[in-house]
């Protein structure tokens, strides 16, 4: 065997060492992940209290979290807020704004350790139910539907106008407030929490609503703003008249005593 012999086989064991090396690290951090994650799916969480809802006393679904730092289901903040108008249900503080945010990750963890919990199973089947009942699959130019306002109480509204995006899918739909003025017509979103089939929400007992009493109040007090704003344009609009006929006979009366 010559040197280049030689060196060609030491070449060949050099790389064969690295690549079996290689395959056994590979493997090793292969097994490494897998006990990880046996780890990962086997977690039970000891204390079960921080996996409990203090509104329905189950497990949270949907777990979300207020501004004011307390947590509860999705669906029991919903619930709780058709009865009480934009209220914590722990604290009872004002929520404004985007009051309340998700967290996947404690909802994961519940899932995994739950898994063969029926009650578990039977609650997540009727959020299920609960979702698909509050959305609406179909929209048409004229249908009606409840609609949340901006200070959430349920009012029947009326699609004006749909707004298509790219894909020729509905996107946005112009509504309007059946019994209320034009000055309070949006646009939403089709996904958006705040549209629902109607008689899902406003036909519910002990729902929050307007009472017929304070809605004609109300529109009586903007028809008065609008007359009153429409006197004062023909005032001033009958006041500009004036002076121009004013001004215009003082051109007359000097044009007329030139000529003279």
């Amino acid at each position: 065997m010559n040197t280049i012999d030689e060196l060609r086989k030491t070449k060949f064991t050099d790389k064969l060492e690295q690549f079996i090396l290689k395959k056994r690290r590979a493997q090793t951090n292969l097994d490494e992940y897998q006990t990880r994650k046996q780890k990962q799916q086997t977690y039970v969480p000891q204390d079960h209290k921080d996996q409990i809802c203090s509104l329905c006393k189950c497990f949270y679904v949907d777990y979300v979290t207020t501004t004011c730092q307390h947590n509860c289901c999705q669906k029991c903040l919903f619930d709780h807020l058709l009865k009480c108008r934009k209220k914590c249900p722990i604290c009872s503080r004002e929520l404004k704004g985007d009051f309340s945010f998700p967290c996947l990750s404690i909802d994961y963890w519940i899932g995994i350790a739950q898994k063969n919990n029926k009650d578990y199973e039977v609650k997540l089947q009727e959020i299920e139910l609960w979702k698909e009942r509050g959305t609406v699959k179909e929209f048409t130019v004229g249908m009606k539907l409840d609609i949340l306002d901006t200070v959430f109480v349920w009012c029947v509204g009326e699609v004006k106008e749909i707004r298509y995006g790219k894909n020729e899918q509905p996107k946005q739909v112009f509504i309007h407030y059946l019994g209320w003025d034009k000055v309070y017509d949006e646009i939403i979103d089709v996904n958006s929490f705040r549209l629902a089939p109607l008689g899902t929400n406003t036909q519910q007992k002990n729902v929050i609503q307007y009472k017929q009493s304070n809605v004609e109040t109300i529109q009586r007090s903007l028809n008065v703003n609008q007359n009153a704003n429409s006197n004062a344009r023909e005032t001033n609009h009958r006041s500009l008249i004036m002076a121009l006929a004013s001004q215009f006979l003082s051109l007359r009366n000097d044009l007329f005593n030139n000529q003279n």
